[in-house]
């Protein structure tokens, strides 16, 4: 694989030298030959053509009997327009190859290829690399022409030195080189490699039935599968093992292609069967569709791509019904999940409404609101990003300004609005939704906890805190024992109980207090809603554990039961 950089430098220049006078042998040339000097035979006929002086008689010739390709005669029609000599004076096949192996002479074989355009730009760029890889002091392998570095670079004992300056000089990189890698790792871990060289004598190899088990013993022992290509790998041998004969194909995209026509579909069907690829119950589905997918897709890939299509997923959904690939049950999920998904629009805030027509369009919102559009990965995802957008947090619910069941207070749908109507009518907000008859402690919902009115020591009541005043004057403001009040009117030592002044402060401050803690309350019932995402009361909320988005979800497990029958052959 990696010699074919070795030797990229000087192939293109012994395609343009040989070109006129590696002549073909039709049947009809006779000889001796009058256009090539009366050449008597193939011998004579070449050393002829490998004068400089004739290579324009050479290449007529070649034109005339069409022994010659089109890239063929353009690149030896450059090589006579160089003067029809090459690098080092060299002027046929032999004396060049034999010049431009030689790596001591690899500036001046590429100079020569580029100078006269002999070079495809790709094969230029490969030839420049290795060559600055050998002037930075980077040791190529010890061989001198394709067929010798063929050989060398194909022994396991030489596979690193070869991978090795293939990467020092960027020839290989990515997936090439980690497969290289990968490849050398396991040879030295012991595990031996086909008996073949390079990819198409391997390839030719693995494909005989007899060859399969050791080349994919390889493959999965060297990490060139991944875990779904050696199950697949596995039952492959387990079916060669019993006897069962292998499709004649080679690869995915060539057995993909060969039982892709209907003429072969009972063939790979059985084969399938027999080697643990497809159920007898797949099959009998696989024979009643023809091995087609809605709108007549063929495979995983290529029905997975179709069926995540918006505008197919209507087909796809019709297909997997018609055709028994859903159960009942989850046919019934879906449909209530589609009439679900349309009751939420009778929810949705305008603003989130046009949010989403922005995203998807007005064609599938109104297909969605109608029933007749499939939900959608996509779709779920904008519903749930235009929610957040207009402020109604991660779930799918309503907006904040109708998060509040019913209002608080005056009908205040706000934090902000319940705090100012709260200043306004405190005594309003501190009756404001009194318990039912519910075990102490818990609320009913929507109901919100009565703030406790506390006074100096914890006092709940006015009684309370004129006993509690009464024995500790200082804690309620009064003046503390021996001391004369500012007005100079209280007696020396005077302890009675606080008077009616003192007590209407600490009323207010309770009030005040209170009225706090009511606007705290609703403010934090109101944010616990806006996090749960608690559905307006003007509508009926989903069932526990359905909110629209687990709705979306579930619309999306038909998708792979459709596709799940073309996964397998």
């Amino acid at each position: 694989m990696w010699t074919k950089y070795l030797i990229s430098f000087f192939a293109a220049l012994f395609l343009a030298a040989a070109g006129s006078f590696a002549l073909g042998q039709p049947a009809d040339i006779q000889y001796p030959v009058a256009e090539l000097g009366n050449c008597q035979d193939e011998s004579s006929c070449r050393s002829f053509c490998d004068q400089p002086e004739n290579l324009s008689a050479c290449l007529d010739f070649a034109k005339k009997n069409n022994l010659m390709s089109e890239e063929e005669l353009a690149m030896a029609e450059k090589f006579e327009a160089s003067g029809g000599t090459g690098p080092g004076g060299c002027s046929g096949k032999d004396s060049c190859e034999n010049y431009c192996n030689d790596i001591s002479h690899i500036d001046e074989c590429i100079a020569f290829a580029e100078e006269n355009d002999l070079m495809p730009p790709e094969e230029l760029a490969e030839a420049k690399k290795v060559q600055a890889a050998i002037a930075r002091g980077v040791q190529p392998p010890p061989c001198g022409n394709k067929d010798s570095c063929d050989i060398y670079c194909e022994e396991p004992s030489h596979m690193e030195e070869c991978i090795s300056f293939a990467a020092a000089a960027g020839l290989m990189d990515g997936k090439e080189l980690a497969d290289a890698q990968k490849m050398l790792q396991a040879i030295r871990r012991g595990v031996t490699p086909p008996p073949c060289r390079g990819k198409d004598a391997c390839e030719e190899y693995c494909a005989q039935p007899d060859n399969m088990e050791s080349c994919m013993n390889f493959a999965m022992e060297a990490g060139f599968m991944s875990e779904e290509e050696k199950e697949g790998a596995q039952k492959m041998l387990a079916a060669l093992k019993k006897g069962v004969k292998p499709l004649p194909c080679r690869g995915k995209d060539e057995c993909d292609q060969y039982c892709g026509q209907d003429e072969h579909l009972e063939e790979c069907m059985n084969f399938a069967i027999e080697a643990g690829f497809m159920s007898e119950e797949d099959a009998v589905m696989a024979r009643k569709t023809g091995g087609k997918g809605p709108g007549g897709c063929r495979g995983k890939e290529e029905c997975e791509s179709f069926c995540s299509t918006p505008e197919n997923q209507e087909t796809c959904f019709n297909f997997a019904k018609d055709n028994g690939l859903m159960s009942e049950e989850d046919l019934k999920q879906i449909e209530d999940g589609k009439r679900q998904i349309q009751e939420s629009f009778n929810q949705m805030p305008p603003e989130v409404l046009d949010c989403l027509i922005s995203k998807i369009g007005a064609d599938r919102v109104e297909g969605l609101r109608l029933g007749t559009a499939m939900p959608s990965r996509e779709i779920g995802d904008s519903m749930q990003a235009c929610f957040q957008e207009m402020g109604a947090g991660p779930q799918m619910g309503p907006s904040a300004d109708t998060m509040m069941r019913g209002g608080g207070p005056g009908g205040c749908q706000t934090p902000e609005e319940c705090q100012a109507y709260c200043q306004q009518n405190p005594e309003e907000c501190q009756n404001f939704a009194p318990p039912a008859q519910h075990p102490e402690g818990e609320l009913g919902e929507g109901e919100i906890m009565p703030p406790k009115q506390i006074g100096p020591g914890g006092c709940q009541s006015e009684e309370e805190c004129q006993a509690y005043c009464a024995a500790n004057p200082e804690a309620c403001g009064a003046p503390p024992p021996g001391s004369h009040p500012d007005d100079g009117q209280g007696s020396e030592g005077s302890q009675g109980p606080p008077s009616e002044e003192e007590m209407d402060i600490i009323r207010r401050q309770m009030e005040e207090q209170a009225r706090q803690q009511m606007e705290e309350e609703i403010r934090r019932r109101m944010e616990e809603q806006m996090r749960a995402g608690t559905p307006p009361a003007e509508g009926t909320p989903p069932p526990e554990g359905e909110r629209p988005q687990s709705i979306i979800d579930k619309t999306q497990n038909f998708l792979g039961s459709i596709i799940s029958i073309f996964q397998k052959r």
